[in-house]
């Protein structure tokens, strides 16, 4: 059935196909994908003071010393926080406070360098000129979301290892499969992107680039599948009385218990590696399933039939090349006797 339906309606398919990538092109030009607010690099300064400054009420005082040199700087912190920390140094094991501020990416460094030497060298006195309490201040960058780099770096080693694999497919299976092999893979990529460009489904700005590389990936390797398959049933003498073109096409029908089994490994890593990841890890991880089941109706419905295509194109112009092909002695014998 799915031989039969992937034969006489490849023409429906591929025109969808080419109406979601062609939506998705166009929806892209004009929205973008819909990015998901990215944690982005901010700053933290950080003032780290003992219990005494409560005692003796001067936690405002300390407030108001970070904020006026902060106003100075010309700088403005975005949120301000008051938290209790142990201090493990401490064999008395005593609580230090921690008075956090937040500040964006735009931060001048050097403004805060310098709040935090003003800070550092202030000393809070009771009435008597005695020093109340020690106080420590230090900012530091947060780096933002952790794996937006790896995101990028794990992209680029994906599409090099899709690209090798059909660089091997077209040397080891011959030029038809390597075509279809680089039609499925260009149709993968721009499909998935094509989803979420129409879907609108919320996403990290790095991330749409990883989910099209693991489309590529998924797609040679479902399509290297079917290849293998092919190869066998070409040299199989229960396929000696049907043409290439009709083995491509009865190799999808036979073929499908392998083929599923790869889609739903590659599936299954996907899910759980969403699943046990850190907290965010699985809306940015899971949509990559789109990868997966897009390669697999494009190496169904799709792959085959220019596979098979292509495979009968090139039978004919064998078969040419054979019927005028005369051997090198007649050749020899023809030139000597012309007549």
């Amino acid at each position: 059935m799915m031989n039969k339906l992937s034969g006489k309606k490849f023409s429906l398919f591929a025109a969808l196909s080419l109406v979601v990538i062609v939506a998705g092109i166009i929806l892209y030009s004009l929205l973008g994908f819909n990015t998901a607010p990215d944690r982005r690099k901010s700053y933290t300064f950080e003032v780290k003071y003992e219990m005494l400054l409560q005692v003796f009420d001067q936690e405002d005082d300390l407030c108001d010393l970070c904020e006026t040199n902060f106003e100075k700087g010309g700088v403005s912190y975005k949120s301000r926080e008051i938290t209790s920390s142990i201090d493990a140094s401490s064999f008395s094991n005593t609580t230090d406070m921690v008075l956090v501020y937040t500040f964006g990416a735009d931060a001048d460094v050097t403004v805060l360098d310098d709040c935090a030497r003003a800070v550092n060298a202030h000393e809070f006195t009771d009435a008597e000129g005695t020093q109340t309490a020690f106080v420590h201040a230090s900012y530091h960058a947060n780096s933002g979301f952790a794996f937006s780099t790896a995101a990028w770096r794990g992209a680029i080693a994906i599409a090099v290892a899709a690209f090798v694999a059909l660089a091997y497919l077209t040397i080891r299976f011959g030029v038809s499969c390597g075509v279809a092999g680089l039609v499925c893979c260009l149709h993968d990529t721009l499909f998935t992107l094509a989803v979420f460009a129409i879907t609108r489904f919320p996403v990290y700005g790095f991330m749409p680039v990883l989910y099209a590389a693991v489309a590529a990936f998924v797609s040679v390797s479902l399509w290297m599948v079917l290849c293998i398959a092919m190869r066998q049933n070409f040299k199989s003498p229960d396929f000696a009385s049907l043409s290439r073109s009709e083995i491509v096409r009865e190799t999808v029908k036979r073929t499908r218990k392998p083929f599923f089994a790869v889609a739903i490994v590659f599936a299954a890593a996907i899910a759980v590696i969403g699943a046990i990841g850190v907290a965010g890890t699985a809306l940015s991880i899971l949509p990559a399933l789109v990868g997966v089941a897009v390669p697999v109706y494009s190496a169904l419905l799709i792959g085959p039939e220019v596979c098979a295509m292509l495979q009968k194109r090139l039978d004919k112009w064998r078969a040419s090349k054979k019927k005028g092909y005369v051997g090198k002695k007649k050749a020899a014998a023809q030139e000597s006797d012309p007549e």
